[in-house]
């Protein structure tokens, strides 16, 4: 499982976009929520509702209150130091921490401005290691400040002994686990053929979806769409790729879940209960939690919006300084990207936004 929490911020909110947004996930599972406009922050999962007490997200809350203002301030420094003034800038981070099935520890954290890395944390060096020149002076205050010692700390004590508690909390939610439904399709036009790897249903999140020709992974070829959340909690995704009609026989789609005894191989025009490969499902990450900031502005051409930091953890919230004049920015899963406004239907829990 993967428990991951992410805000937003936005100088000009817009009906359903409020200027802060602070959603926290465990393995794809909503199970908080704290924006600008309700002040509140929520339990999404009737098993965190159940199992943690108010005063929790009494204190939650006044966390998210206070990153909200850091967000602000953050922003701003970073337009500064940018020298960017009119349209919409983002600030994003993520941090969180994984429990492996060797029983290793694995925890990141990584700020970044406008989709672009900014900083990330070197947990076992002690160090940050900053994107550009602008990212190093905020590199060289944090440092001296003795922020990546904190880090290191929480990621490794606090982020896992909260991962653990969620886990057990969404025991029977979270190692549930629910068997893609895979469907391959074709379309052609002038002799070339674009084929469409299709899963449906599955739980957890994680899932694999590649391109086979003869048996080698074609992954150059390959194009990936988003993992996506269904209605009922389950998940869809699919991978496309193209190729010659006389070819198509050569082509399957290879499928690894962790509903899967082995993964599956499918061909075009097959649907359901796969062939099976001859190779282990793989993946190491047994437990996993982390915690993204996003942070979007759009000052309308004045001189004044914010700064941001920082984000809204479940628990602790993190070893999070005061703000400083020249700090703070973003994280992606893994790698960074900028999401664009609008596209915050869900947060990968594991791998990059989507």
């Amino acid at each position: 499982p993967v428990s991951l929490g992410w805000p937003i911020l936005l100088t000009h909110p817009s009906p359903g976009l409020p200027a802060f947004v602070a959603v926290g996930y465990v393995d794809g599972e909503t199970i908080s929520r704290y924006d600008s406009e309700t002040q509140r922050k929520v339990p999404r999962t009737g098993w965190m509702k159940a199992n943690v007490e108010q005063q929790y997200w009494d204190r939650q809350t006044e966390t998210c209150q206070n990153r909200q203002q850091i967000f602000f301030m953050n922003l701003d420094m970073a337009q500064k130091r940018y020298n960017h003034s009119g349209g919409y800038h983002t600030w994003q981070s993520m941090y969180g921490c994984d429990l492996l099935e060797d029983g290793g520890i694995w925890g990141f954290y990584q700020e970044a401005y406008n989709g672009r890395d900014f900083l990330t944390l070197d947990k076992d060096m002690l160090t940050f290691t900053a994107a550009d020149a602008a990212a190093e002076i905020t590199k060289r205050e944090r440092e001296a400040a003795g922020e990546p010692e904190r880090w290191k700390h929480y990621l490794e004590n606090t982020c896992v002994e909260w991962l653990r508690k969620y886990v057990e909390y969404g025991k029977a939610t979270l190692e549930r686990r629910e068997r893609p439904t895979v469907r391959v399709s074709g379309k052609e036009s002038h002799g070339l053929l674009t084929l469409s790897c299709r899963a449906h249903g599955f739980y957890p999140r994680s899932i694999a979806i590649n391109w086979l020709r003869k048996g080698r992974v074609q992954a150059q070829e390959t194009k990936w769409g988003s993992t996506v959340p269904n209605s009922d909690g389950t998940y869809h995704a699919w991978a496309s790729i193209e190729a010659f009609a006389t070819e198509k026989d050569e082509y399957q789609c290879r499928v690894e879940h962790a509903s899967l005894p082995e993964p599956g191989l499918f061909s075009w025009g097959e649907r359901g209960r796969p062939e099976v490969a001859e190779c282990r499902l793989g993946g190491s990450s047994v437990a996993g939690t982390h915690c993204r900031s996003f942070l979007a502005a759009h000052d309308g051409g004045s001189s004044s919006s914010g700064t941001g930091k920082g984000s809204c953890w479940e628990g602790s919230g993190g070893p999070w300084p005061s703000a400083l004049p020249g700090q703070h920015p973003v994280r992606d899963c893994r790698t960074l990207r900028l999401v664009p406004l609008g596209a915050f239907a869900h947060c990968p829990g594991s791998g990059r936004w989507d």
